[in-house]
């Protein structure tokens, strides 16, 4: 008989950067993770703060 499948809980931020509207994915980081710190869009290079966090 063939091993049963593993399967991994991933969780994925979703950021739309406030200058651009350019979108970006992070994988494997806490809601706590992504606050306090600055990040970088890959499109237009604003370095800017997560303000706001949509929960659906």
């Amino acid at each position: 008989m063939v091993p049963e499948h593993t399967a991994y809980i991933e969780t994925l931020a979703h950021v739309n950067c406030g200058a651009c509207d350019g979108y970006w994915g992070l994988s494997d980081i806490t809601k706590a993770g992504l606050t306090d710190r600055d990040w970088t869009c890959p499109h237009c290079g604003t370095e800017n703060r997560i303000g706001e966090f949509v929960e659906e």
